[in-house]
Order: C-alpha cells, then structure tokens, then sequence
C-alpha cells in the first residue's frame, strides 16, 4: 500500500501513514499537499488531486513527555543512536567509521545477549545494523566477537514537558522517502516563515 510522509507545521518529520488516512484528512482539510507525483491521480467524485507523497499538517501537533523516564521501545533506541549502529565498522585501511542503517538493516542487539541472562532495557540494547548482529556477534558478547561499542548505552534522560522528536529513518524502497529525500534533505527547501 502506498505510504505518505506527514511533516508537522513546522516542516519537521512527525510520521509516515497510509493513503487512506491523507484522503481523509485531505477533505477535512487537515493537511496541505506539499509534493506529490505528477504522473498518477487520486480521482473522486468531488476532487482530483495528484498523488501526494508528502503532506504537512495545518496546525501544529506537539507532543510533551509528562514525566522524567522514557518507556522502552525499540523505536526509543533507534531515536537514541540516530539509527546508526553502535559498532565501530572498518575500511579496508583500517580506519574507524560509523555505519548508517536503513530501516531494513536496522536491528536491536542485546550487548549481553538474553540467552545469557541479558534483559531488555536502554543499558543493554544498542542499534545495530544486521552484519553486525546477525554474522558477526550472534549470540557472543562484543568481546567475544573481537567489536568494540562506539559509546556505552544509557537510557534517554528528559524534563518533564520536554518535546518529543521524532526521526526519520530512510527505506529505499519506499517512493514516498524518495521524494521526501529529493525535497527535503537534499536540497535546501525555502519554507516561508509563519
């Protein structure tokens, strides 16, 4: 099914929904297009559009943290290592260097893995891209696998009220990142003040 990009009022990423939702936030004018794909239509009744592939709220949705923890999730610790995985990677030289992962090579790992007593929590569990996971560590500690962590894990610490940011991870095969991609981070794209 094809996807959509939101971006908040302020042009800042805030989700990724499907068709269905835009149509019907489109007609409760909700949103506003801001690229779509010239060369396919949404036809109804009522309106033709082009097909949007990234939309921006009309007003502006915050959401605050009520308390000082955050919650577990793998979506927190991806958020907390920017999606990049939190073992150093190797060029041919030898020199250091940080891997950037896509949302399908991205995984959790546990530093101690659970089969050997290590739980779920922001302490143990790191981004990691699926190489490093699956081929080299399994079910080893980073010694044991001879890889070395970029920083050691810490759970997210907020204040209360603090706003929630919500980031982007690119998937290749999906058309709406591509043109989000192009539009938004590629390019620099004027956005009138408001």
């Amino acid at each position: 099914m094809h996807s959509v990009i939101v971006l908040n009022k302020n042009f800042e990423y805030l989700t990724e929904v499907n068709i269905h939702k835009v149509i019907k936030w489109i007609v409760k004018e909700k949103i506003e297009i801001v690229v779509s794909k010239e060369d396919e239509e949404i036809r109804s009744v009522e309106f033709r559009i082009k097909m949007p592939m990234v939309v921006r709220l009309i007003h502006f949705i915050g959401y605050k943290r009520k308390g000082h923890t955050v919650p577990y999730s793998n979506h927190s610790v991806f958020a907390r290592d920017n999606n990049r995985c939190q073992y150093w990677h190797h060029e041919e030289n030898g020199e250091k260097y940080i891997y950037q992962c896509t949302v399908d090579d991205r995984t959790i790992d546990h530093v101690l893995p659970r089969s050997r007593g290590g739980i779920r929590s922001y302490e143990n569990c790191v981004c990691c891209c699926r190489t490093c996971n699956e081929q080299k560590k399994k079910n080893m500690t980073p010694k044991e696998a001879g890889m070395e962590l970029i920083k050691i894990p810490r759970a997210p610490s907020t204040k209360r009220g603090d706003m929630v940011v919500f980031k982007f991870a690119y998937n290749p095969s999906k058309l709406a990142h591509k043109f989000y991609m192009e539009n938004f981070l590629h390019k620099k794209f004027s956005r009138k003040a408001e």
